[in-house]
């Protein structure tokens, strides 16, 4: 089968990212998004699905994907559960999680382009019971498998007109996250949060969760619209939460805050602040964890994931905790796939990203659900009020850059300027590391000096700092970096010689 990109004929090219499918708007026909989805529909039957869940965004762009999507597994024969209107991918979890409970083994398809501008748009899997799937990531290879049959010649045979089931489980998510996290009706009376939604599809839901809690909330930007006025909805852009943080320095102090939380377009990343500004993700996980569930004192530390970005000062007050932290790669599936292996009940990145252990009548899962852990935050902070200025003082010892962002020409400028940045770093002595300790591949580089993160015996000597660099899976020619230090001149200095670099030699160009 050859499919066809704006009438021409395609043999390699496809929408599929390393963790997900992503394009931009008119990158690809319709023949092409019909293909891509029957193929993950060919790989979905072989793992013996025949329900299939299909959600979307607020993207102006969801509506027609999730028409195809609906399309074609229809004319598979699929039962098919699909919500018509905008919510987010934490949502879509839910509605898979409990159509396997009700009906079986089931594939979701999120139409979303999570944080990115409004121009894209894409999809994320799972498979059954909730498992996200990326390239090598799930069974016979995840999205690798689904990759081989878009440019295979495999057609998804006909089994009957499937049966279309249009289904509203909002209600139920909010009445299950409070249940997960768990917080009663009423139980975070006297917090108050300015809650900064970007337009994005799960302002609703977190509104209504917290409303029910007892919390005090002023809600910005709630009302999705697929157009971003703001730019693209990505919480941790520079800039992008001034507005919330204003306002909340703006209201009068109560029992606990003002407090601000944000959170991106497809609702599975977050950040957390006050009036002071925002938290990095691993100072705010101080209070999440605080809030999580672990095992007895007989079990020992339990395994918590953190990604190469976690500042080391925020790892060292995780120890406060019964947990044991493991380094591992970036992204949403990789990470699930090794929560499963580990046995861990939580991870972060400091891109936002949080994942909980959570279980629905017997079928445990792995998943982000922004519901959960802007709960499990407010409760460790309502329980101990001063956490947050412990945490803000601990993150004041820090410097960090934020995520930059850069365009090159081409991905083989990227992979260039990469090796040319770590090279740099390499001959003033920085450590450089590509692995977890167990050999599996970081998705990028951590450079470092000065830090000694061996468990329970972290170290950080005067002028330590770390980046972490690597491309973007889904922007083209992006090169994505990150860089803390101990101090802002140590940060600054090794920050800039990296963007020196990428300016200079490759002409990149800071973006979103």
């Amino acid at each position: 089968m050859i499919v066809s990109i704006n009438g021409e004929s395609m043999s390699e090219r496809d929408p599929i990212k390393v963790y997900d499918a992503r394009w931009e708007e008119g990158e690809f026909d319709d023949a092409a998004v019909r293909r891509l989805f029957e193929s993950a529909l060919i790989y979905g039957r072989s793992l013996g699905v025949e329900n299939v869940t299909i959600t979307r965004d607020a993207r102006l762009a969801g509506p027609r994907v999730m028409e195809l999507a609906m399309e074609v597994a229809l004319g598979g024969g699929f039962r098919t559960f699909a919500c018509i209107g905008p919510l987010s991918t934490p949502q879509s979890y839910y509605l898979a999680h409990r159509t396997t409970v009700l009906h079986g083994p089931t594939m979701g398809l999120a139409i979303t382009a999570s944080h990115n501008p409004g121009r894209y748009i894409g999809a994320k899997f799972t498979v059954p019971p909730v498992r996200a799937v990326g390239l090598d990531c799930g069974p016979e290879g995840g999205l690798t498998r689904v990759r081989e049959i878009f440019h295979g010649g495999e057609r998804l045979p006909a089994r009957g007109h499937g049966r279309l089931h249009i289904v509203d489980v909002s209600g139920e998510y909010v009445d299950y996250s409070l249940r997960a996290a768990p917080v009663a009706d009423g139980e975070l009376d006297g917090i108050s949060v300015v809650l900064e939604a970007l337009n994005g599809a799960a302002g609703d839901e977190i509104y209504r969760a917290l409303d029910r809690a007892g919390v005090d909330v002023t809600p910005l930007d709630l009302i999705p619209d697929g157009r971003f006025p703001l730019g693209a909805p990505n919480p941790t852009s520079h800039g992008k939460m001034d507005a919330a943080v204003a306002v909340a320095a703006a209201q009068e102090e109560g029992a606990v805050g003002p407090l601000v939380i944000g959170v991106d377009g497809d609702g599975d990343r977050l950040v957390f602040g006050d009036g002071s500004g925002m938290l990095s993700a691993g100072f705010a996980s101080i209070a999440v964890l605080r809030s999580e569930r672990f095992g007895g004192p007989d079990t020992g530390p339990a395994p918590v994931l953190y990604d190469p970005k976690v500042n080391p000062v925020a790892l060292e007050l995780w120890g406060r905790y019964p947990v044991a932290p493991l380094l591992f790669r970036n992204g949403h599936s990789q990470i699930k796939d090794y929560m499963e292996a580990t046995g861990a009940r939580f991870a972060a990145e400091e891109s936002g990203h949080y994942y909980h252990h959570l279980g629905l009548e017997g079928i445990e899962i792995n998943a982000e659900n922004s519901v959960v852990t802007s709960l499990r935050f407010l409760k460790g902070v309502h329980e101990r009020p001063e956490l947050l200025s412990e945490m803000r003082a601990a993150e004041s010892r820090v410097f960090s850059t934020g995520e930059l962002n850069f365009r090159l020409s081409s991905g083989e400028a990227v992979t260039r300027a990469l090796g040319e940045i770590v090279d740099a770093f390499r001959t003033e002595g920085a450590s450089i590391v590509t692995a977890t300790p167990d050999g599996i591949d970081l998705g990028g580089t951590q450079i470092s000096r000065g830090v000694n993160l061996t468990p329970g015996k972290i170290r950080l000597a005067d002028g330590w700092y770390t980046g972490y660099l690597r491309e973007s899976t889904n922007e083209k020619a992006v090169i994505r970096a990150f860089f803390t230090a101990g101090d802002r001149a140590s940060g600054e200095e090794a920050a800039s010689r990296a963007i020196a670099l990428l300016r200079s030699r490759f002409d990149a160009q800071q973006i979103e």
